[in-house]
């Protein structure tokens, strides 16, 4: 997926959380990403399977390893849940 291919109003939000996500250390990472995913689900923006991994694949340059795998160990369960 390409930035382009994005809606105006999610790639506003995904930059403005990249732009976040610099000042925070490594382990406020993860739970920065979850609260902006609940504000931006109350706002009416969801993000598809692609935006989601761009998203992740941004924040995963300041993870922490831990996160990290949590991250992935979430996201491999959530598409087995998906499959079923």
């Amino acid at each position: 997926m390409e930035l382009k291919d994005i809606d105006k109003k999610k790639l506003d939000l995904i930059r403005s959380l990249a732009e976040q996500a610099e000042h925070k250390k490594p382990e406020e990472i993860l739970p920065f990403f979850l609260a902006v995913n609940t504000k931006a689900n109350e706002m009416g923006i969801t993000f598809n399977d692609a935006e989601t991994e761009l998203i992740l694949e941004t924040l995963k340059k300041k993870m922490s390893s831990s996160d990290i795998k949590k991250i992935d160990m979430i996201r491999n369960f959530t598409k087995m849940m998906a499959e079923k």
